[in-house]
């Protein structure tokens, strides 16, 4: 039986949005099983008292999603999605695995963007259009405030006024419900891999990963001695191999996979939860740039259905800010954040306690979020643009539109090489990135793809470069 419990207060959330999440979890639970019709629409907004339209905007999202289908004089029906249990989400580790139980000794193994060149490098953001008078009154209020703090440090998960923004008003977005025990303060997601892979490689097994791919995590955890499984990657996001069902670290991009952009489906998001638990394994999950989205709203982080407490969550600021802010967090099982707290107290001593209280006053201040919303509508334009040229321009190559993120997924012609492309452009002053470096290394198709991002380039500089790049056309 289907409940819906609206909130109408003045701060409510869209009804539709309410509407669908509240169906989504019901379907994740197990309480609307597969075949399930969905009430119809107009009965469920009389029921609700509301427009009909808004029900059916709730309905087509979770088609879109994957949760359910519209079939013709059926109305919406619940998909097959396979479901945990309640008896499987509590184990005797409470969702610690058990190859960590044993205390380990931990050992340690010791694209650049050229200003003289228009650069769609991907994975940066755009910094002039930072509400830059907010953030010095910011900086210049929480340094008076935090004097008596500065001439000292210690050892901690970071500062508890980020941690406890982070919280209220960062990961509640994602679906996550976390305690400040559960966070740590990292220097970004690059940091936040190597403190994990330096505590999980000690205890041996393997780390399944999607290619193409952002191999640069994996690969902190197989040069200190875990083996690599590469998983193919297609239109519902990595698919894991034979192979990768035994391995001891599964590291996703559930929202966006870089570089393809493409979201996990949500059988695959349940199916991995599920095998995390059956195989006393852990997941990563990077989820490097979910606030950007363009077409419909992300779903719930994986770590939203982490049940078990299998689910490692990396997030960052650089794609929201800057990148060189070098701020980050973990979310996982408190046990796990005070061994990480060990491992970099040996590292580093922790981050900056005043770029913490900076960017805490900014989260605070709704500065953040205003930011957000608007260099959302301002990346989707810049999106828009590069579509229509590559429509006009290049139509001989292969892309999908981006429904999130800052890059395109380009693949070319036979006769047009991903190298020759790049040193084309740049003798014209356009920096394009190649595939290459997201293959694993001597793939034969890596020369057949370009990753065009344009989170860092202007509006102006997107029209000045497709304007040089009109004579890269055969």
């Amino acid at each position: 039986m289907l409940h819906i419990d609206l909130d109408k207060t003045s701060k409510h959330l869209p009804y539709y949005l309410q509407i669908l999440e509240q169906i989504r979890n019901a379907i994740a639970s197990g309480t609307l099983t597969a075949n399930t019709p969905l009430p119809p629409s107009r009965q469920l907004a009389i029921e609700l008292g509301i427009a009909r339209r808004t029900v059916v905007l709730a309905y087509e999202e979770l088609c879109a999603q994957g949760y359910c289908t519209g079939k013709v004089g059926h109305g919406t029906v619940v998909t097959q999605i396979p479901v945990l249990q309640p008896e499987d989400k509590i184990r005797n580790t409470q969702g610690f695995p058990k190859w960590l139980l044993t205390e380990a000794s931990y050992t340690f193994q010791a694209v650049d963007r050229d200003t003289d060149k228009i650069c769609f490098t991907p994975s940066l953001a755009q910094v002039d259009r930072l509400p830059l008078k907010t953030m010095q009154q910011t900086l210049n209020q929480m340094i008076r405030q935090a004097i008596p703090e500065l001439s000292h440090y210690k050892k901690d998960n970071g500062d508890l006024e980020l941690i406890q923004a982070l919280c209220q008003k960062v990961l509640p977005t994602r679906g996550i419900q976390a305690e400040p025990n559960q966070v740590l303060i990292t220097h970004g997601s690059q940091h936040s891999s190597s403190l994990l892979s330096i505590l999980v490689a000690p205890y041996g097994g393997s780390i399944s990963y999607g290619t193409p791919g952002y191999l640069t995590i994996p690969q902190n955890f197989i040069t200190r001695g875990m083996k690599g499984i590469a998983c193919p990657v297609d239109s519902e996001g990595v698919r894991l191999t034979e192979d990768a069902y035994s391995a001891r670290i599964h590291y996703v991009m559930p929202e966006h996979h870089f570089p393809q952009g493409v979201t996990l489906s949500p059988s695959r998001r349940s199916a991995l939860l599920q095998l995390a638990e059956v195989q006393d394994a852990l997941i990563v999950e990077d989820d490097y740039d979910s606030e950007f989205y363009y077409d419909r709203h992300p779903l719930p982080a994986l770590k939203a259905g982490d049940f078990g407490g299998r689910v490692v969550y990396m997030g960052t600021f650089s794609k929201l800010l800057f990148n060189s802010l070098r701020l980050g967090y973990i979310v996982a099982h408190p046990e796990i954040i005070r061994r990480l707290v060990d491992i970099r107290w040996q590292l580093d001593g922790g981050t900056s306690l005043v770029l913490q209280r900076w960017v805490a006053k900014l989260l605070e201040s709704g500065a953040v979020e205003r930011h957000l919303r608007r260099m959302r509508i301002h990346y989707r334009q810049k999106r828009d643009s590069i579509a229509t040229y590559l429509r006009e321009l290049f139509p001989e190559w292969s892309w999908q539109l981006p429904g999130g993120g800052m890059q395109f997924w380009i693949k070319l012609p036979p006769n047009q090489p991903a190298d020759e492309i790049v040193d084309l452009a740049a003798e014209r002053g356009v920096g394009l990135c190649s595939g290459a470096a997201y293959f694993e290394p001597d793939t034969k198709e890596a020369n057949c793809y370009l990753v065009l991002g344009y989170g860092a380039v202007t509006e102006s500089e997107i029209h000045q470069a497709f304007n040089i790049l009109k004579g890269l056309r055969h």
